[in-house]
């Protein structure tokens, strides 16, 4: 048989969108053929088009074809909320694309159009942090981006004046917030006379400090840790290279209108802590001036972390160690961390303990640390690190903070807002993943042997079995072998009830479960009074001809296993009820007479 290709676009697609399908994978001929299509005269003046894929394809054969065409080198596409403000320059500024943009400008794109949207309902266009932030040029646009080729492109090709002298300023700030020394490079080369202002060299420095490198209005994604971190280290000694200063005289940088409105003022110092890799971004400054704050705590206000609580809370060895010697007078070790949207709070070893490197964890108990310091919730450290599932610190706290009578039995608890350290750990973590699935149950024997009950609920009323698939069935038996227990959940649901929801084909999970014992549970009712019956033909539809849903095969397993369909729920129907209302035709009743 004969295997063709899948047309690059859906079914019913009009003219214009088939010519963006064959244009988005390059299919010169399929393209050439629609467009000899007397239809294509009518093509869309307003909205994206063949041209615009051709851009974001880099299919720059194509994009002169369809110049030569009559396609308009202006006319506005979409942004990725559907907005049309994106001109032909942009896309090209987006996709680092300096040939596309020699093959627009040649054609006469004006570089000038800015991101608007052509409806004027919005002047978001490249970029957005909740709030209006003015309408970006191709120029600023590439800089945003980190498009070194555009940029320089740009800038060898525009007649002088073009970029406008306020775009300058913005373009620095842009390279530098999202870490492009490349794009950061032709900026600074190029930079009108008779130099770059001192408070935006400042501000831009402050900036490449952030870590601020990305965003998700544009659907720019964070760099690999290890990538930013370069880039910000290049980005940093380019701005100091040109006289960039650590310690800015003013009272205040200017306000960047890339930074979100959301994110206050700081000074350098605490972003390089808290985000930097290791010491050679602070050793830059520092060689260039910086000034560190007094170590004393009087000179912090009330809440505010102290240099050595952020780089405990970065997790850097190196940047511990140093500002524990800058502190060391007034060093508290037990500081607490306030709470935020993305920490629990609690002292610095719960921070050591979720970044979970044992020797951090190891130099704070050997500096006075208590392990036994709880945080808002009642957490004690070791379970911030039972929540990171970092084994090596659970064992390496367990013992001190075990053997406290405060915790006569810390396997068993339970914090303020109800979790234990075997819940937090999620022992039943597999992620189609061999070595989470080998980590799961190495840490499922470590609280076994520390007496966890294996068949305690969680704080969502679930135990460990509720939460390993059926068909694994392996792990689940050895669970099982350990001690764990079949049991209802918080709502009274058996491993039974869950196996309704979506039985296996075969029904394999279901005479698993029945080979373990679960058929004690057959009749068993939920909070609800539903039985496995009766939730199984409740959540289930039926269609007349379509045994993809309600399944007579199942109710036959659940029948000969003893299963009682006259059981009243706390509705008052039974699960004949339940199937006649839904026009199930099954004889209940032929169990009665094989009876």
């Amino acid at each position: 048989m004969a295997c063709y290709p899948r047309l690059p676009y859906p079914d019913q697609t009009g003219l214009n969108g088939q010519l963006i399908g064959w244009t988005r994978v390059g299919n010169f001929t399929a393209v050439a053929t629609l467009l000899e299509d007397p239809d294509a005269v009518d093509l869309p003046r307003h909205g994206e088009t063949a041209l615009h894929e051709a851009i974001r394809y880099k299919r720059l054969d194509l994009l002169r074809y369809l110049i030569g065409r009559g396609f308009d080198v202006n006319q506005k596409g979409p942004d990725a909320y559907g907005a049309i403000c994106l001109t032909p320059l942009h896309f090209a500024a987006v996709g680092n694309s300096a040939e596309a943009v020699d093959i627009l400008l040649s054609a006469g794109a004006d570089a000038t159009v800015d991101d608007a949207s052509t409806d004027g309902s919005s002047t978001r266009g490249v970029f957005s942090t909740g709030e209006d932030k003015g309408p970006h040029t191709p120029f600023l646009a590439a800089a945003v981006w980190g498009s070194d080729a555009v940029v320089q492109r740009l800038i060898d090709r525009l007649p002088p004046g073009t970029i406008a002298d306020h775009e300058w300023p913005l373009a620095l700030s842009a390279a530098s917030l999202y870490r492009h020394p490349k794009a950061l490079v032709a900026i600074l080369r190029h930079y009108p006379a008779p130099m770059v202002p001192q408070e935006i060299l400042d501000r831009a420095l402050a900036e490449a400090a952030a870590k601020e490198d990305h965003n998700a209005d544009l659907a720019m994604f964070p760099a690999p840790p290890e990538e930013s971190w370069q880039r910000g280290l290049e980005a940093v000694q380019l701005l100091l290279a040109q006289g960039a200063r650590p310690n800015p005289q003013q009272p205040s940088l200017p306000p960047s209108i890339y930074r979100s409105s959301r994110v206050k003022p700081r000074p350098i110092i605490e972003a390089v802590v808290e985000t930097s890799m290791g010491m050679e971004m602070l050793q830059m400054l520092l060689d260039h001036g910086l000034e560190l704050p007094q170590p004393s705590s009087t000179a912090r206000k009330p809440g505010e972390p102290s240099l050595f609580a952020r780089a405990v809370h970065n997790g850097n060895p190196d940047l511990i160690h140093f500002f524990h010697e800058y502190q060391a007078a007034v060093l508290d070790v037990n500081e607490e961390l306030p709470e935020t949207h993305l920490w629990t709070g609690g002292s610095l070893l719960h921070a050591a303990a979720k970044n979970g490197r044992p020797e951090t964890v190891q130099f704070l108990l050997n500096h006075g640390a208590d392990p036994l310091q709880m945080n808002g919730k009642g957490w004690l450290p070791i379970h911030q690190a039972c929540q990171q599932r970092h084994l090596p610190v659970i064992e390496l706290l367990w013992p001190c903070s075990s053997s406290s009578p405060a915790f006569p039995d810390l396997a068993n608890y339970r914090t303020r807002d109800g979790h234990t350290a075997f819940h937090l750990a999620k022992c039943w973590s597999a992620a189609d993943d061999p070595a989470v699935e080998a980590l799961s149950m190495r840490l499922f024997y470590f609280f076994k042997d520390k007496g966890a009950d294996l068949s305690s609920l969680n704080t969502h009323g679930k135990s460990i079995l509720h939460y390993i698939p059926f068909y694994d069935e392996e792990r689940f038996c050895a669970i099982m072998e350990a001690g764990a227990r079949l049991r209802p959940d918080a709502e009274g649901q058996t491993e039974l009830h869950h196996s309704m929801r979506e039985p296996d084909w075969e029904l394999l999970d279901v005479k698993f479960l029945l080979r373990q014992g679960a058929s004690k549970d057959i009749n068993a009712q939920d909070n609800k009074g539903r039985t496995p019956l009766y939730f199984y033909l409740e959540w289930n539809f039926y269609v007349p001809g379509d045994e993809q849903q309600m399944r007579a095969e199942v109710v036959d397993l659940l029948m000969e296993a003893g299963a009682d369909a006259d059981i009243p729920a706390a509705s008052g129907k039974t699960a004949r009820d339940v199937a006649k209302a839904k026009k199930f035709p099954y004889d209940f009743d032929k169990w009665k007479t094989e009876g």
